[in-house]
């Protein structure tokens, strides 16, 4: 039997206020003010925890208590709209079941977030689900406005702007960049970049083009970053042509340097 249909014969609890959504605050592995934190809609792509709440849980049966108690936000493709529901659930929260006529008043939690595994825009739902007949079933649900961008974490980040010249006669780059940033939980492995020549701005995969100028770094700890890079490199002229340049990040991961972000040439510069 389909879960809103057994839900008729039970008791379940509501969420209200039932004409306004539920609210979501997302949670960064480093440190950053309240202030900072975003109400939906929003890009959540990097975020590792989320707090999920509402007004009220209400029971309203005045002689029957809930099972356990659940929030689950769901990404899904279309808004829900009752029945069965098909996406991924990316957090849940657990709450004890409510006796006759109780309220749980302004309950949140902030459990760990799993993201999906390609990056696009879902619908978000946050469904409150009782535990009966050895599942649970949805007793009520709030769907978000919107859409909002879900996808992997990632683990690190080029930010510009950043520039380089090449001096031919001196066999040097200048290189300048705003900054690299990391969210992994422990220290990252030693990091190179590498300026590199390619037909095509560099798009992601593996590489293909003559690398023009690299640059060794120290692994970063955790919350650490580089900022206002101004280094000079070997040049490495490429054979003549016309060329976009292209800023690839690498990590050492025991035996290999394995790009993990890259910020492509804007325009093609010619090589002679």
């Amino acid at each position: 039997m389909a879960a809103r249909a057994i839900q008729r014969f039970l008791p379940h609890a509501h969420l209200f206020p039932s004409d306004t959504s539920p609210f979501l605050l997302l949670h960064h592995r480093q440190p950053r003010r309240s202030q900072n934190r975003r109400r939906h809609p929003l890009q959540i792509y990097h975020t590792t925890r989320v707090t999920l709440g509402c007004d009220r849980i209400v029971n309203p049966s005045r002689e029957n208590a809930t099972g356990t108690l659940m929030l689950r936000l769901w990404a899904v493709d279309q808004p829900y709209q009752g029945g069965g529901i098909q996406g991924k659930v990316i957090a849940s929260a657990r709450f004890e079941g409510l006796n006759p006529g109780n309220v749980y008043t302004n309950p949140s939690r902030t459990p760990d977030v799993t993201l999906p595994p390609a990056k696009r825009a879902y619908t978000l739902c946050l469904t409150l689900m009782e535990f009966s007949g050895g599942e649970y079933v949805i007793a009520d649900y709030r769907n978000f406005p919107g859409t909002t961008v879900l996808g992997p974490i990632d683990l690190f980040s080029l930010t510009g702007p950043w520039s380089w010249q090449s001096s031919t006669e001196g066999g040097t780059i200048g290189l300048e960049v705003a900054k690299i940033s990391h969210n992994r939980p422990g220290g990252t492995g030693s990091l190179r970049l590498a300026l590199w020549a390619t037909k095509q701005p560099y798009q992601g995969g593996g590489i293909k083009g003559f690398m023009i100028g690299t640059l060794q770094k120290d692994a970063l700890k955790p919350g650490y970053t580089y900022t206002n890079l101004k280094n000079t490199l070997k040049y490495i002229k490429p054979p003549a042509g016309q060329y976009y340049v292209n800023l690839v990040l690498t990590e050492f991961n025991g035996s290999d340097y394995l790009i993990v972000d890259s910020i492509a040439g804007a325009k093609p510069v010619v090589f002679r």
